[in-house]
């Protein structure tokens, strides 16, 4: 046996930690996989998912190749070149006949940890012609996105806190402990945490409930569910009140300031804190402690986004930080600068696209080219969507009949599909109603680059991921898989395809820094495939060797032979350079997001007088949504999939610890079973997502016997929307409980 290490990441979730895996090649097997102690960003740190890269790579459920369903419901493999013909034909055929708009076209979460999916996604996008593209995000962090491309022009232009110099971070609707910060890639961030409050600073917890971050916090406070957006308003009150807020050097090229003042005014601590369970006392001091804190920041996720105000709350949390001068500077909320010069100075974007595109039963809005989650399940029905329904669908990397509200009536509107195309790993939940299945190479079997998580790293940082294994016979990696599909639906040669989108990525990225496009082109591997992107935006990139103009900078050859991250430094200023609207200035009043705040002050008496409990989701160490529930080692031991209830609650409805319980929203109903906890806020339980499995016609072996739980989205009432970005309501739902 010859055994070797390779470095790389681990691609499950945005943290990406540095790892180091021993495997022999010659027997295809991995022996160890372990923290990268050497690695300058995540110092050794990983958590139990990144055995799940070994865990899918051996997995026997896991697909190999093409499969196609036949007329008795049965699979049977087929050869590559069978199935991209057969894919591309029924697609052609069926847009023919009823136009491009009766595809739809879904993409998944784990696409955003491949390079592959992320720089070829595109060649698919395009060749499908269609304008009904559903995917993860509007159910997710989109309201986020959305606030970015209102404020700063650029949906991806994050802010990102600055962990490492914070001396006060406020978090709402977040655990990063246990994600180890989502929208702020942050690996072993409970050791950061430890050391702002090392350093004499505060870290404080705004959750309805406490939560492993709420643990180890200085503070937790409870909060009830949706009602961030109030919370956040009332802290602006004090703010304008008081005399607190400090634009600094944002007062020149910020627009709407006194617009907010306007709009803050009716949200008083005193008047707010019925809506949100709040003290007004504790409102007024929190507003006073980021105030006298010089490095405060305030950061919000899942808990912020997928709530009825999510676009409020999401775009509040950036008023805040902009009217306390904590935007940009050290310590607060700043923005990285990815090495692949996708965040660097640039013309003015256009307008933000509000409806060209409106769905068939709802006439909902596409927003920014999104179309809302929970339009999915109606735009696949006979009855809601008529003769406009979808009839074709392609999902990429994705589950939505688990993640997305309505999967039973997603599951009944696939099998009423003419053709479906699923690329994926498994025959899951979803991908059983497909007609073909392309499944593509897993992590260990391809090379890797850190490219999503540029952008929202709490470092500025650069790596690069080693090729474990060659693919297996027969299999390929997904981005040959996007554009061979895409050459198929085009009549075109995938390698001239493939060359006409390098040469107009280095016009893009060469052309802006004067550099010959043909001699940069001439100076590339000549290897096909994402690395020969990457190595141009690499070396065209803020850290790179522009092709000789800058010896000393970055290709990927110097990346390579690190055989782990490079630490480009702290984050460091960049407004007003990389602001992407007109004139580089920053409407903090833009009516996008301005017009919801009537839909919040006519809400406020609901929030004050709820009935009933609300239901929230939680994040959990060995779960990343429904992907990894076929792992054995990540799904041993004790039920996880169980419903939180306060003692209160659970009291006056007859409920146990471990007993069942019944739990009904307007739209579904489960059983589950029953954790009695003093962790959640009374009136509120929480369910995990991504559980479910155990439907007939899949191939989850141990996901449908060891770890099927239920589906918490079952629950999710898919008529309710975060109205500004079309978000899913995803937590705060109203629910009814009872003993089963």
């Amino acid at each position: 046996m010859t055994a070797r290490w390779f470095h790389r990441s681990c691609s499950i979730c945005e943290a990406s930690c540095g790892i180091r895996v021993l495997a022999d090649r010659e027997e295809r097997k991995v022996l160890r996989i372990e923290g990268n102690s050497d690695d300058p960003i995540s110092l050794g740190h990983i958590c139990p998912k990144a055995t799940a890269m070994q865990g899918v790579y051996e997995d026997p459920d896991r697909l190999r190749k093409p499969i196609r369903k036949t007329a008795n419901g049965d699979w049977e493999e087929i050869s590559w070149d069978a199935a991209f013909d057969h894919a591309a034909t029924r697609i052609g055929t069926l847009q023919e006949r009823y136009g491009n708009d009766t595809l739809g076209v879904y993409i998944g979460n784990p696409s955003g940890f491949d390079v592959g999916c992320l720089l070829y996604n595109r060649f698919i996008l395009e060749s499908l012609r269609t304008p009904r593209l559903f995917s993860a995000a509007t159910m997710d962090h989109f309201p986020k996105l959305f606030s970015s491309r209102v404020l700063f022009g650029k949906g991806s232009i994050l802010p990102i806190p600055d962990l490492d110099r914070c001396d006060y971070f406020l978090c709402l609707g977040g655990n990063p402990v246990v994600s180890q910060g989502s929208l702020m890639s942050a690996p072993g961030v409970r050791k950061k945490l430890r050391a702002i409050q090392n350093r004499g600073g505060r870290f404080v917890v705004v959750d309805p409930r406490r939560s492993e971050s709420a643990e180890i916090a200085d503070e937790h406070l409870f909060i009830r569910p949706s009602s961030d957006a109030y919370f956040l308003f009332a802290l602006a009150n004090v703010i304008f009140e008081e005399g607190l807020v400090r634009l600094g050097r944002f007062e020149a090229f910020t627009d709407g300031v006194d617009e907010i003042r306007e709009l803050a005014r009716e949200f008083t601590p005193a008047s707010t804190a019925a809506a949100t369970g709040l003290p007004a006392e504790t409102t007024r001091r929190i507003a006073r402690e980021l105030a006298g804190h010089p490095n405060a920041c305030v950061y919000g996720r899942i808990g912020t986004c997928t709530v009825e105000f999510g676009t409020l709350a999401s775009w509040l949390i950036d008023v805040v930080n902009i009217l306390l001068g904590r935007y940009d500077e050290v310590g607060g909320m700043m923005f990285p600068r990815p090495a692949t010069g996708q965040h660097e100075p640039g013309n003015p974007m256009p307008p933000i696209a509000m409806g060209p595109y409106r769905t068939a039963a709802r006439a909902l809005p596409s927003i920014d080219g999104h179309l809302p989650a929970s339009a999915f399940a109606e735009e696949l029905d006979a009855e809601s969507a008529g003769e406009k329904r979808v009839r074709a669908l392609v999902i990429t990397c994705g589950n939505p009949v688990l993640s997305m509200p309505a999967g039973d009536r997603i599951s009944r509107g696939l099998e009423g599909l003419e053709f479906m195309l699923a690329v994926d790993l498994y025959l899951n939940e979803t991908t059983r109603h497909a007609d073909l299945i392309l499944p593509t190479a897993p992590q260990l079997e391809h090379e890797n680059f850190d490219f999503l998580c540029q952008s929202t790293a709490i470092r500025n940082h650069v790596r690069y991921g080693e090729q474990v294994f060659e693919p297996e016979a027969g299999e390929l990696c997904a981005w040959q898989v996007y554009l061979e599909l895409a050459a198929r639906l085009n009549g075109a040669d995938p390698e001239a395809l493939d060359d006409l989108n390098l040469m107009q990525n280095a016009t893009r990225f060469a052309g802006k820094l004067g550099l010959d496009v043909d001699h940069v082109i001439a100076q590339l591997s000549p290897e096909r495939g994402p690395m020969r992107l990457v190595e141009l935006q690499l070396r065209c990139g803020p850290y790179g060797d522009r092709f000789g103009q800058n010896p000393d900078g970055l290709n990927l050859e110097k990346l390579k032979a690190t055989r782990g991250a490079i630490d480009l430094g702290p984050l460091e200023r960049r407004f007003p350079d990389i602001l992407r609207t007109p004139k580089r200035r920053i409407n903090l009043a833009d009516e996008l997001i301005t017009t919801d705040v009537a839909r919040l002050s006519a809400r406020q008496k609901d929030f004050e007088n709820p009935t009933g409990l609300r239901l929230i989701g939680r994040r959990q160490l060995r779960n990343m949504n429904s992907w990894l529930h076929n792992l054995p080692h990540l799904t041993r031991g004790k039920n996880r999939c169980t419903l939180l209830v306060h003692p209160e609650d659970a009291t006056a409805h007859g409920l146990s610890h471990g007993g069942r319980a019944r739990l009904r929203s307007r739209v579904g109903q489960l059983e589950v079973e029953v954790e009695v906890s003093g962790e959640m806020m009374p009136g509120v339980v929480s369910l995990p997502h991504g559980f479910g499995h155990g439907a007939s016609g899949t191939r989850l072996r141990v996901a449908n016997d060891g770890a099927p739980g239920v589906n918490a989205n079952t629950l999710t009432d898919d008529h309710p929307l975060d109205v500004p970005s079309g978000t899913s309501v995803a937590n705060g739902i109203p629910v009814e409980i009872e003993a089963a």
